[in-house]
């Protein structure tokens, strides 16, 4: 029988898939890929401080689920108590080399970044100003 047949390929179409699992997509290169997880953590945090730096500014404000039953002060607190959650997970989370190192951290931590992604997934559509 073809050895083809039991999944192992022809050296040339080896090479060849090689060549285009590694050439990556539009402006992203394959090693950007690598750790993804923590690679976007590193490009949300660097944003989130910059968006924590901005909500403090002149033109800061908050959603305005946050401000309902509450002065427009108090909300603005609140949003920014929160960007700062995100802020923490995001940045804690950079520092993981992968799923194992996150699953080592101490429980207290963990909850702490896992509180803060749920936060970013739940204001996602309010990250704008």
């Amino acid at each position: 029988m073809d050895d083809y047949m039991f999944g192992e390929k022809p050296k040339w179409k080896d090479d060849y898939w090689r060549k285009v699992a590694h050439a990556g997509y539009a402006e992203v290169s394959y090693e950007d890929v690598w750790s993804l997880d923590t690679r976007l953590a590193r490009i949300i945090s660097v944003h989130l401080r910059a968006f924590l730096k901005a909500q403090k500014g002149p033109n800061g404000g908050c959603p305005g689920k946050l401000a309902e039953g509450c002065s427009a002060g108090e909300g603005h607190k609140k949003w920014l108590a929160i960007i700062r959650k995100m802020l923490y997970a995001f940045e804690e989370y950079q520092w993981c080399i992968g799923g194992n190192d996150f699953d080592m951290l101490p429980l207290e931590k963990q909850e702490k970044i896992k509180e803060g992604m749920q936060l970013f997934i739940d204001y996602y559509r309010d990250l704008w100003i």
